[in-house]
């Protein structure tokens, strides 16, 4: 990885740890806070009880009992039990996900500055606050993912290989993806040949399967037949493709669309149809098909959130006051430095292109963005120091 030169660097390992030290603190109290403070949200998110309710399910009957979910945050609902310690778990996690983007930011600038920065911003985002208390697979899945990429960086393949399969087990989102990072990681970051590459990528393979095996035994039991990641691809396709569906997001008229679809009683060829109706919709009609996919665009950007619920003044306020402050900054690094830096920054600008270009298909939201912003701060967090080294007329990040 790239590391700042040391004209560069005023801090001491032993002020590194402490203030490193001072942040995880602030963090975790934030989050605690937080957590006393917000009433239940289960009213508002209604995934909220799903996954309580397919922990319960998978704990008494060996069986999810849902199509449409992964199963690894319902197994931790199942295995700690919901309510407090369902809390106290969350916020752990979150807590360790501020180290997390510690190590990440190090990782990938080797500045103490940029990585401090980073873990501050961590801590005090809103909106992985919001989530590190409410019961949602999203602190679970961000965890995984920085971990993920951590390993990656600094060459830990097998364990990045397990960090992104209980990832994939937790949302299917980074399925896709996830092979392309460690090709990428392993030619760009890793400097290995086409064979250690090739080799890579056959060791992620290797670990998926071992991962992911148990739950494709719990698929074949419950419908069957192989079902390699979840029944919910179709749903999700399918809400976001529809002739109900005008504004990008959740369709609050999806019933009228999958309606058609209750005559169909296996769940896999019930999920296989809305897939196929979605496709045929999009390709009948490509102008409605670009013309939503502006909307979830913009839908997935949006500053605020969209929910009636969630646009209190104090809500749109936090937004504004963190999400396009990060966003600019980190824009004004790829642009302004990003050239010096593209070996290390493309898999994290990949998987913003990914993601974004994923929900211009299926419905776009915040919280689908919320992955994204981690990866953001770590950007934000070295467009400043740029900016500050630049201003005191200091070296900037070094270059490798």
């Amino acid at each position: 990885p790239m590391r700042a030169t040391t004209s560069t660097i005023s801090l001491t390992e032993r002020q590194v740890t402490t203030w490193l030290t001072l942040i995880l603190g602030l963090a975790f109290a934030l989050r605690i806070g937080a957590g006393i403070a917000l009433p239940d949200q289960s009213g508002m998110l209604g995934d909220i009880a799903a996954y309580r309710e397919a922990g319960r399910m998978l704990w008494s009957t060996g069986q999810i009992g849902s199509p449409f979910h992964m199963p690894l945050y319902p197994a931790l609902i199942a295995a700690w039990g919901p309510g407090w310690t369902q809390l106290l778990l969350d916020i752990v996690i979150s807590t360790v996900t501020v180290w997390l983007i510690f190590e990440l930011a190090n990782a990938t600038f080797g500045d103490p500055r940029v990585a401090l920065l980073a873990a501050a911003g961590t801590a005090i985002y809103p909106y992985l606050i919001f989530y590190s208390v409410v019961g949602l697979t999203e602190t679970l899945f961000i965890a995984l993912v920085i971990a993920a990429y951590v390993c990656w960086y600094r060459g830990m393949n097998a364990a990045a290989a397990v960090c992104a399969s209980l990832a994939i087990l937790t949302r299917p989102i980074f399925d896709p993806i996830a092979p392309i990072l460690v090709a990428y990681f392993a030619l760009f970051i890793q400097r290995q040949t086409v064979t250690g590459a090739i080799r890579n990528v056959l060791l992620y393979i290797v670990i998926y399967c071992v991962i992911l095996g148990p739950w494709w035994l719990h698929n074949y039991k419950a419908y069957g037949t192989f079902v390699r990641l979840n029944l919910g691809g179709g749903l999700a396709l399918l809400s976001g493709n529809n002739p109900t569906n005008q504004t990008g997001g959740i369709d609050t008229q999806l019933k009228i669309s999958i309606d058609k679809f209750d005559g169909i009683a296996n769940p896999v060829e019930r999920d296989k149809a809305m897939r196929a109706y979605a496709w045929d919709y999009i390709k009948s009609d490509p102008k409605h098909f670009l013309q939503q996919a502006v909307l979830k665009f913009g839908r997935f950007w949006q500053p605020w959130p969209h929910s009636e619920g969630y646009q209190s003044p104090l809500f749109v306020l936090l937004s504004l006051l963190s999400f396009p402050p990060v966003l600019l900054m980190a824009s004004v690094f790829v642009v302004w430095r990003g050239y010096t830096h593209w070996r290390h920054i493309t898999p994290i600008v990949l998987f913003v292109g990914y993601l974004t270009a994923i929900h211009m298909v299926f419905p776009g939201s915040l919280r689908y963005r919320l992955p994204l912003e981690p990866l953001l701060i770590v950007l934000a967090a070295a467009g400043t120091v740029e900016l500050v080294a630049r201003f005191r007329r200091r070296t900037p990040i070094a270059v490798e």
